[in-house]
């Protein structure tokens, strides 16, 4: 444990980490580190992404193996093809369809279309998931979040993914308010936010402290929760629980709460303004880039503006002057709000495809789009040239770090 600063910068947190330790809870932090060294093919884009199922074929970075695949693709085809499948997949999740999508798919059957092909298909699949960000039904409202919201008498029911809002409804009329709370997912009931145990990243720690007595997942909740639920003895499912779980090291305090308020999108700051968003990420210290960035950036006089875990974190931080957009809609109605006058976005993190499709799309809509996470396109320079081409003919830019990018580069790119 004595690298626990690199995992949390938040003491509440690291304490958690601690107890996690103790209670012999394997948490996601255990399983990134059992991956290192990760797999460099699929890092740097080296892993073909073709259905063709001959393979699966790589190509060697370093020139002493493999220089094409079976069916005779080189390594810029290669790499083009998976940012391709990355960003048709994000564009799905988002909910394109169409001849785009069908047209990717086609050129993912079997090898077909040259690098500026496979790269021009992906960006433009990754317009469509950007204005398809724009159509989705917000989030508003105020909110809690942070620790503290687990403290008081009765059991706690931590609730991710997307679950069923009349569901939700009930858990909250049968165990009363504030006894139903979020482990980091944005789920709002009756046009209400339901307060924050955590950001994505620390939903673990909430159920391993002890405080939470029930979990309900709907759609797409990360794996990771039914892992720790089912080492910590919490049950997962709709079952009546009566009893909290007990945890006899860990005490939330009721001051551990930080308040903030989703802003309409007709109440965005006009004039330049930076954006922060995305989730947490193993790669980087949680929390670090979301407390570091916002504060930052507003104390040089900028407008900030911040969306998904980076909102949150920075709401726990009570980071004066960071209004917080919509996890979904939030980049689109800043783009819509600031105009000319965006000065940037960060995504401190690309949890999925649809991050990386919509992170894309800003970008080759015109936007200065910064992406904090390691892409895998650092194998073929001819497939980061392209990239950089074709946003640019939209008078956008896209800036990716072939590492985990540190809070002064995207201070320094933000300018």
């Amino acid at each position: 444990m004595e690298s626990i600063h690199l995992k949390s910068v938040d003491p509440t947190s690291q304490d958690l980490l601690r107890i996690a330790a103790r209670r012999g809870l394997e948490l996601s932090w255990e399983r990134y580190e059992a991956q290192q060294p990760q797999d460099g093919f699929q890092r740097s884009g080296l892993s073909c992404a073709f259905g063709c199922l001959h393979g699966p074929c790589r190509i060697d970075p370093f020139g002493r193996g493999a220089a094409n695949g079976i069916c005779g693709i080189d390594r810029d085809q290669m790499v083009a093809a998976s940012l391709l499948r990355l960003s048709l997949n994000g564009a799905l999740e988002a909910g394109v369809s169409g001849d785009g999508c069908a047209q990717a798919a086609n050129m993912l059957s079997r090898p077909q279309g040259s690098v500026e092909e496979l790269v021009r298909a992906a960006v433009g699949l990754g317009v469509s998931a950007f204005k398809a960000s724009g159509d989705s039904t917000g989030v508003s409202g105020a909110f809690k979040v942070g620790y503290g919201v687990l403290a008081g008498d009765g059991p706690v029911i931590g609730v991710c993914g997307r679950a069923d809002e009349e569901f939700v409804a009930a858990l909250i009329s049968a165990n009363g308010p504030g006894r139903v709370v979020s482990l980091g997912d944005w789920i709002s009931v009756g046009g209400e936010l339901l307060p924050f145990a955590c950001s994505s990243g620390e939903a673990e720690l909430a159920i391993a402290s002890g405080c939470i007595s029930q979990v309900v997942c709907g759609a797409g909740a990360d794996p990771a929760i039914l892992a720790v639920c089912e080492q910590a003895g919490v049950p997962v499912g709709v079952e009546a629980i009566d009893t909290i779980a007990g945890a006899t090291d860990f005490v939330p305090q009721p001051g551990q709460v930080g308040e903030g308020a989703v802003s309409a999108p007709g109440d965005i700051a006009k004039g330049p303004l930076c954006l922060i968003g995305g989730t947490d990420m193993p790669q980087q210290s949680m929390g670090w880039l979301a407390s570091e960035l916002p504060g930052a950036l507003a104390a040089t006089g900028q407008n900030v503006a911040a969306w998904g875990d980076a909102a949150l974190w920075a709401t726990k931080a009570g980071t004066a002057g960071v209004q917080v957009l919509d996890p979904v809609r939030g980049p689109w109605d800043a783009c819509e709000a600031a105009g000319p006058d965006l000065k940037g976005i960060c995504f401190t993190g690309l949890s999925g495809c649809r991050d990386l499709a919509t992170a894309l799309g800003a970008a080759a809509s015109g936007a200065r789009v910064c992406a904090a996470t390691p892409l895998p396109v650092w194998g073929s320079e001819a497939v980061c040239d392209a990239l950089t081409e074709i946003v640019g003919e939209a008078g956008g830019e896209f800036a990716h770090f072939d590492h985990p990018a540190s809070a002064d580069e995207i201070l320094a790119w933000f300018g």
